[in-house]
């Protein structure tokens, strides 16, 4: 009895020291309090949720919030591709000449393209737009304006849109406005096909 139980004792202890010296997973590692901890490097991962109003008025004002953006965000995405390619123009032309005709143009086809649609817009709408002109190409409409049409055309239309209650020297700032914030989650939805 007493070799079955030396020979059982031999055999675990044997078989715990295998275990141990067995091929395993080799891991980044830092010591924290005496403590190793494994260290591992993975990959960003972008976290979104959608945010679901809680009260009925809030469920209207978002509603409302997402409607006006899907109507306004192609009109950015437009001028942003128009721009973009009026400012390619302009930064090729060879002499002052040739990048004031370019702007004239810009300007006439920005107005035959958006006058009649943006003449047509909510005061929400109007405000929307605005924002999203700066989130897309990164400066406000004012000086969008200014760039192309010079600084009296820009200054006469900043003061229709204060009449009426827009502002064309808004900026889009999602850190530190909710709206803004809201917008951007709603835009997100958008392109990946969340909100049709």
């Amino acid at each position: 009895m007493k070799k079955l139980l030396f020979l059982s004792i031999f055999i675990s202890l044997s078989v715990a020291g295998f275990a141990q010296t067995g091929t395993g997973i080799t891991v980044f590692g830092t010591l924290y309090q005496g403590d190793t901890i494994p260290l591992a490097f993975l990959d960003p991962v972008l976290v979104t949720t959608y945010v679901t109003p809680l009260t009925i008025e809030e469920q209207r004002k978002h509603s409302k919030l997402i409607r006006d953006v899907k109507k306004v965000y192609p009109y950015a995405k437009q001028a942003e591709s128009l721009l973009t390619s009026y400012s390619n123009l302009i930064a090729n032309a060879q002499n002052e000449s040739q990048k004031d005709k370019i702007r004239k143009q810009a300007m006439k086809d920005l107005e035959n393209k958006f006058y009649g649609k943006v003449k047509k817009l909510k005061k929400t709408q109007g405000k929307i737009l605005s924002k999203l002109i700066y989130r897309q190409t990164g400066r406000s409409s004012y000086s969008l304006i200014k760039n192309f049409a010079g600084g009296t055309k820009a200054a006469f239309m900043q003061a229709t849109a204060k009449a009426m209650g827009v502002g064309l020297d808004t900026k889009f700032d999602p850190a530190n406005n909710q709206e803004d914030r809201l917008i951007d989650r709603i835009i997100y939805c958008i392109d990946n096909g969340k909100i049709k």
